[in-house]
């Protein structure tokens, strides 16, 4: 429980978190007035995009890795199946298409080879999306050995890992930010623009220019598209404003990198501890000439750095190492 304090702006609770202390401001009871009614004693909840975070206040009592793994393992919680156990990827794979969560399919008549993930919203409805189907025990082989790859060369190529792993988050996140702020920007252009074709439609229906049934279906319209638009920039600034905000923490995958120097086996903490999603294309003919040969895509989006290629990456450094001997030599 925090401590409540009475201010200007109403009741602040004060209560400490794993790293930092936040003060919560409760508005009051009638929000246009500001002032927490005295005859209530019910706190009413803030939103946490208004709470004031002052952090480093105080020692951590758990590592921050950990704490942040553990708020993400809550905001994603696995359900049990009918069969009684949880699935090592619940909730940590996506269909590359659709975005749509994979559910595992597995019967009790299933040898564990058997068992696969299949995309929700094509489970659903076949004409949303495509199978992307992959079995169990190859998506374990897949992401044990890349965990392995990436163990392997954060190890040996540590400094060149922490200059590749902040380039690549500052490139795909200013790219991005770019993306949606251009969006945002033409957005909020469309709404002024619409603003302005509603107050002459409804001059031209005062003059008599536009018949009053004409004027109701196009005012519907555009005020349809400008709530649209509104609600998207409103989505969008959240975005862009919680994305500013994200910073690679390449030490932190570091510090769990340390922990497993040599991975036998994968299970669903240690999953947990270095993957934050995964996606699964479909499966597709790279050359039409050989259509035997099918090509899928998975992409591993990892805890604090996003998606990094470490097969690349251990050629690049291992190129210029090779490189740098010559040149001495």
């Amino acid at each position: 429980m925090g401590a409540f304090k009475r201010s200007r702006c109403g009741l602040v609770e004060i209560f400490p978190t794993n790293d930092h202390v936040v003060l919560q401001a409760h508005p009051s009871r009638q929000a246009h007035s500001g002032n927490l009614s005295f005859k209530s004693k019910k706190v009413l909840w803030n939103d946490p995009a208004d709470w004031v975070i002052f952090e480093n206040t105080q020692e951590p009592i758990i590592e921050e890795s950990v704490f942040l793994i553990v708020q993400k393992i809550r905001q994603g919680r696995r359900r049990p199946t009918k069969m009684g156990d949880m699935g090592m990827f619940s909730g940590l794979l996506y269909c590359a298409d659709c975005g749509g969560r994979m559910y595992l399919c597995r019967t009790n008549y299933f040898k564990p080879e058997q068992e696969y993930y299949i995309c929700s919203t094509y489970r659903k409805d076949r004409t949303l999306c495509t199978t992307h189907s992959i079995r169990r025990v190859v998506l374990e082989e897949i992401v044990l050995r890349n965990l392995r790859e990436a163990i392997q060369y954060v190890t040996q190529y540590e400094d060149d890992f922490v200059q590749r792993a902040a380039d690549q988050s500052l490139r795909e996140r200013d790219k991005e930010l770019a993306q949606k702020k251009d969006t945002l920007t033409q957005s909020q252009k469309r709404i002024a623009e619409l603003d302005v074709i509603i107050k002459r439609l409804y001059e031209d229906n005062i003059s008599g220019k536009l018949s009053d049934e004409r004027f109701i279906k196009l005012s519907r319209d555009y005020e349809l598209e400008q709530t649209n638009l509104t609600n998207l920039v409103e989505h969008l600034r959240q975005e862009v404003k919680e994305q500013e905000k994200q910073k690679v923490n390449v030490r932190q995958f570091i510090a769990a990198v340390r922990k497993y120097t040599d991975m036998q086996q994968l299970d669903a903490s240690v999953l947990r501890e270095f993957v934050e999603k995964i996606y699964i294309s479909e499966v597709y003919t790279p050359d039409e000439n050989e259509p035997r040969i099918k090509v899928r895509e998975i992409e591993i989006v990892y805890n604090f750095i996003g998606a990094f290629d470490f097969e690349e990456a251990r050629e690049q450094s291992q190129a210029a190492q090779k490189e740098k001997k010559t040149g001495v030599a």
